[in-house]
């Protein structure tokens, strides 16, 4: 199956608005980006759809009181049928404060349905990034990119 570029464009909508309400910690919008009977799983437990609104507060309060979520390197995959796509993309979650740091980074792989012509998120899965903490790349607690290369890491 192969998705057309207007679908492409609006599941890409779709994963940016997701990241741009968990920045503005709006639990009602973020709720209503996903089905009835969707899913989102990872390090902080196994929601379902029902209990998104009152289950994303304590994670996104959990980093801090304002964070950034940017949503990097979206992949998009045709599904088993053409309603259907997953999504795999890298999180970074930053503090704005100055110094700027990189709070953590995580793999995130969604599946989206096109239901009533509108697509919607049915899992969504948090994952430690690679190269993370002990890994070749990735940000210290400090807000330094390390890039594996001493002569390319970056100070934020």
């Amino acid at each position: 199956m192969t998705l057309s570029a207007e679908d492409r464009l609006a599941i890409l909508d779709l994963i940016g608005r997701a990241d741009q309400l968990a920045t503005r910690r709006d639990a009602g919008a973020y709720a209503d980006l996903f089905t009835a009977d969707a899913m989102l799983d990872g390090s902080q437990g196994v929601h379902p759809a029902a209990e998104l609104r009152s289950a994303v507060g304590p994670i996104w309060a959990a980093e801090g009181p304002a964070t950034l979520h940017l949503t990097l390197n979206p992949v998009i995959d045709a599904g088993a049928d053409p309603d259907e796509a997953v999504v795999s993309s890298i999180l970074l979650i930053v503090d704005p404060a100055t110094p700027i740091t990189i709070r953590t980074a995580a793999a995130i792989t969604q599946t989206v349905r096109r239901t009533g012509g509108t697509w919607r998120i049915t899992r969504r899965t948090v994952a430690p990034a690679a190269g993370g903490a002990g890994g070749e790349g990735g940000a210290s607690a400090e807000g330094r990119v390390r890039s594996g290369n001493p002569d390319l890491d970056l100070d934020l």
